[in-house]
């Protein structure tokens, strides 16, 4: 099974989804994993 660093955590996961979400003016789509989705969308919250 394929293994996913997630890069705003460092863990390893087997699964990532990708997300598409509005920032600013334009759509972003990341990979998003199960066990650290909660530390990003905090670190979202600060950004315009």
């Amino acid at each position: 099974m394929k293994k996913y660093r997630w890069y705003y955590c460092e863990r390893e996961t087997d699964s990532a989804r990708q997300i598409t979400f509005f920032q600013g003016k334009q759509d972003h789509n990341e990979l998003w994993s199960d066990t650290c989705h909660t530390d990003r969308i905090e670190s979202l919250k600060g950004e315009p």
